[in-house]
This record gives C-alpha cells, structure tokens and sequence, in this order.
C-alpha cells in the first residue's frame, strides 16, 4: 500500500464522497484506473476554457498560476496577496490539515469584511454534485480563517445569445443550501481519511455511483471482481433504475430463470440471448416501410456545439452543423449519388452549409436520418437561422424518416449487446466492415475535435489535408451504413 499523501484535493475529497473504495483506489492504486479518453479530457478543457471566460465578467483579480500539482507554492502565494489585501483573487488555493481546494474566483467586501466565492460551472443549471463540490471549498477557506459571506455558483446562461455575451453567466446565490450540509463536511472528510489509512480495499459493493454522476475510472476493475459479464442485466434496452433491483436479488445473467416482467424489447433481447437467433419481424418492417417514399436521401451533419457560443443567434451548447454528407439512392438497383460539404475555416459554417443540404436534398423523396430527431433540430436551427430559406427546410422536416424506430421494433441481433446505437447495429447486420474500428475519426466527438484542429492557424497544409480526409471519411461512412442498412431492411420484405 502507498503512503497517504500529504494533501487530499477537492476532486479526490469529492470522489471520496461517491465512494470510498473510488478514492482509496485513486491513492493506492492508480494503475487500475482507466487512462482519461479525449472525450473526457474534452470535457476538463472545455471547464477551464469556461473559467477563463468568467473572469472577465469579475474584474481586476489576480491570477494564483501556479500549476496544479504545485500545493504549497498555490497556497504560499495565495496568502501573500491576501496580506497584500487583494480585492479579488482567481484560482485562490487553501490547505486545511491535508485538505486543499482552489477557488475559481473570491472577491473582498469592504463594508463586511468578508469575502464571497464565485465557483464557475461550465452547465447551464446548477447539478446536485455541485453543491458538495462547493461545501468542501467553503469549509476549507473557512477553517483556515477566512470570513465568508456569501457563495455563489457562476454558470452559463442558456437563454445568453451571440454576439451580445454581456450576459453569458448568471450568478446563484446558494449560501443557505451550503449551509444546510456545512456541518455533514467534517464527518465525512473524517471517515474518508480513516478509510485511506487501512492496509486493504475496502469491500463496497458496485451501484449507481459507479455512473453518476460521470462513469468512474475504476469501472472495469470493480466490475470485473464481481464477474459482471460483457452483456447481462445491465444492457436490457431501457431498464432504468430497475437493474439495480434485479442485481441485488442475485439477477445477473440474461438466462436467469428468475428474471421476468420484462418489456416486449427486453424480452427480446432474453430470448435472442437464450436462443443465439436473430430475431426479424417482417410484417413490422413491411408496414414501416410503406410511406417511404423513393428517391432516398440519406443525410448525416456533424455538428459543433461550444460552451460559449461562436456564432449569430447561438447560445451555449447550441450545435452548428459544419459538415455533412449526403448518399441518394433513386431505386434498390440504381447507382448510388453522393455529395458531401465540410466547412474548412473559422467563420460561420451556415451560410454555405443551407444552399449546398438544399442542392444535395433535392425537391422530393424521404431524408433518412438515424436518430431523424437530430437532423431534425439541426434543420429547424437552419431554418430559423436563415429565414430566406425557412419554408424549404422545413419542407426537408416534413421529408424525414427513420430507421432506427424500425430496427428497434423489428431486429435484435445479439452483436447488438442492447445498444440500437448505428455503430453497434450496422457491423452486427452488415459484417465488421461496416464497423469504425481504426478510422481516425471514429466518431461524432472525435469529429467535432477534428473540425477544432482542421480550423486552427497552427497547423500545416499537410496536417490540414489529412485531418480533412478522415473527417470527410467519416461521415461519408455513416451514410453509406445507413444506405446498406436500409436496402438490408427491404431485403427482409423481398425475399
């Protein structure tokens, strides 16, 4: 077992509040945590570059720029410029007995002589996890002597549109909600230590913290020690918090004699499960199938979707496609079309993006779209966006339809493991070369980060070009997989 260290962080304290073994596997075993995904290290600088941002928004402070690992330097200076009588200091670092925690922003009030902290959430709403979050800071600033008066959670605001961002932050005073889990601090920072000190592991059992409020990192070793199969319980399509029940009667495995009043689809997926079939409905399919209407267009955008909005009429979040890729398919036996766009610079990807999805869509035939409710809030975005084109795209709305309520209601493959995602049903029904293993862009995230480095001015012409490439690759594979899935589906009904 490795030695406690001298300081316990915030985040580490907050994973001690989910879960006791998650905070001493973080100190004694960290091998065993999985390595952060660039999704997740999307997620942190996406936080930061939040943090940054609202620092403008409270002015004149002074910047503790210390690096993260380095504690007793962050709260060296951070009393300095408290002595100093620092107005407003940003990322200020305290230690209380090994506790320590930086605030994103606190501010002196003269006339209290106190002081108010400002923690920074790149949300649109304030989340339950963030109300512990910002206990821990209070208590540690306070046991260290600072007086405070009032503390408030900084986060995004939803209804904040570009290019006006005067009012991209609302600030919520939560100083009476800390205040009614203040006194739990203590106690709870208490056992966490007790627990770090003992010689082994401590025996908890896995449960919903293992997901919530994000997956955590010790995921697959702790699951693993409770032979968790690769697909059980947990994978029955929308089982919810019931799983929970089930393991905790003993209810793993799908063949369990005792599991019962299941859904249409999760006994499905029993019964494929048990019978190693697939299971096809073709009168379902047949009866889907009728109002499609050919030429099919088959449609997919990605979609960039910043913090804090880039573009006109954007607010936080607000996803602006910049590529898409169309695939047109005039009958089962005809040649297959495809057009294609990528917006390749820094400005405003929609003014070009409307006429060319407008050009490739055609006038007539039904606009595949898996998961058609995405592409259908992308094309009302569009259409508000543009009101030149307005009436067309949402004639575009009106075209759409769906394969993936038709693969949820009539196929289940086992390979499917209770995901109708695409990238999960096209290699099960179509063969491993329709899946994403190996492309460099693999998915909508990965696309999103490409689309980040294709526009940035550091890069070279080489990097550009392939960059574009896998990006162009990509989408033009979804596609391309949805054109094959859906000509499987009318080969279901030919035969």
């Amino acid at each position: 077992m490795k030695s406690t260290p001298k300081f316990l962080s915030k985040s580490k304290l907050m994973r001690g509040f989910r879960c006791h073994k998650c905070i001493y596997l973080t100190i004694h075993h960290p091998e065993l945590e999985a390595p952060i995904t660039p999704d997740l290290q999307a997620l942190f600088d996406q936080g930061n570059e939040v943090g940054v941002k609202a620092r403008d928004y409270y002015p004149g402070g002074v910047l503790v720029d210390n690096k993260p690992w380095d504690f007793i330097g962050a709260v060296t200076k951070t009393q300095e410029l408290l002595t100093q009588n620092t107005a407003t200091i940003y990322e200020a670092a305290f230690n209380y007995k090994g506790c320590y925690a930086r605030v994103d922003i606190i501010q002196y009030v003269p006339a209290t002589k106190k002081w108010r902290i400002y923690e920074v959430k790149s949300t649109t709403k304030i989340k339950d996890e963030h109300y512990d979050d910002i206990t821990i800071q209070a208590w540690v600033m306070a046991k260290t002597g600072l007086p405070i008066e009032q503390i408030n959670i900084v986060h995004l605001n939803p209804d904040c549109y570009y290019p006006d961002l005067s009012q991209l932050f609302r600030e919520v005073d939560i100083t009476n909600e800390i205040r009614d889990k203040y006194l739990s601090i203590q106690p709870k920072i208490r056992d966490i230590f007790s627990i770090i000190t003992h010689p082994e592991i401590p025996n908890i059992d896995i449960g919903p913290y293992c997901h919530q409020p994000t997956p955590c990192g010790f995921i697959d070793y702790c699951w693993q020690q409770k032979h968790i199969p690769e697909v059980s319980i947990f994978n029955l399509p929308k089982i919810n918090t019931r799983k929970w029940d089930l393991y905790h009667a003993g209810i793993i495995h799908l063949d369990d004699a005792r599991l019962s009043d299941l859904t249409e689809s999760q006994q499905r997926m029993v019964n494929c499960f048990k019978t190693g079939t697939r299971y096809v409905n073709h009168d379902v399919i047949q009866k889907a199938l009728t109002d499609w209407q050919f030429p099919l267009i088959f449609l997919d955008f990605e979609t960039i979707n910043p913090a804090i909005p880039q573009f006109e009429g954007c607010k936080p979040f607000s996803h602006v496609p910049f590529q898409f890729s169309v695939h047109i398919l005039n009958t089962l036996e005809s040649d297959v079309i495809h057009h294609e766009f990528l917006h390749a610079t820094r400005d405003d990807p929609r003014p070009a993006l409307i006429p060319a999805l407008l050009a490739a869509c055609q006038q007539q035939g039904s606009v595949v779209a898996y998961f058609s409710k995405f592409e259908a809030e992308r094309i009302q975005a569009l259409a508000d966006f543009s009101p030149t084109h307005y009436d067309v795209l949402m004639q575009l709305i009106d075209r759409l339809v769906d394969p993936l309520p038709i693969i949820r209601d009539a196929v289940y493959d086992n390979a499917f493991q209770g995901s109708f995602s695409l990238k999960n049903v096209a290699p099960a029904i179509l063969g491993t070369q329709y899946g994403y293993d190996g492309m460099q862009v693999a998915n909508g995230n990965d696309a999103q980060r490409a689309f980040q480095a294709l526009i940035s001015p550091s890069i070279s012409i080489q990097e550009k070009t392939s960059i574009k490439n896998a990006m162009l690759d990509y989408c033009k594979k979804d596609t391309e997989v949805m054109l094959e899935l859906v000509k499987w589906l009318y080969n279901q009904i030919t035969k």
